[in-house]
């Protein structure tokens, strides 16, 4: 399995569900769906996206309740030592689910407008308007 391809899997669902066991457990299905239509290397980013966010909708009854913000869990991801999980899970659940997942796609996972674009089946427009107004959103739960 391509190490870039794991970890996008893997970041897409911990900070979609918030929750290890889950993300884990949606990343192993995910994974395996990618593998069957070989949808692995680098070519084929807009696929990963299709697939993620179809799993995405059967997570849908989650939300920041199932995760402990107390504890230090990262999952073993490196985040930037200013990153607000808090501002992180208000946003999650304080927003719409298009802008919280365009944020995600775009600036988490680093997917290019056009990458997300194909992958969502819709306009490039429509997913900066997205990613905008996502951060603008989420920029209000952020203190300075």
């Amino acid at each position: 399995m391509v190490p870039s391809v794991v970890d996008t899997v893997a970041k897409f669902f911990y900070f979609s569900c918030l929750d290890e066991a889950l993300s884990f457990t949606a990343s192993l299905r995910v994974l395996s769906d990618l593998r069957a239509n070989n949808h692995i290397d680098e070519n084929h980013r807009s696929q990963w996206i299709r697939t993620l966010t179809k799993w995405r909708g059967r997570l849908g009854a989650l939300n920041s309740k199932s995760w402990n913000v107390e504890g230090d869990s990262r999952g073993g991801f490196e985040l930037p030592p200013d990153f607000d999980m808090g501002a992180w899970m208000t946003f999650l659940s304080s927003s719409d689910p298009r802008e919280v997942e365009a944020v995600l796609l775009s600036r988490i996972l680093s997917f290019t407008d056009e990458e997300i674009a194909k992958g969502l089946n819709v306009s490039v427009g429509t997913v900066r308007y997205r990613v905008g107004r996502g951060l603008r959103h989420l920029g209000g739960f952020i203190e300075f």
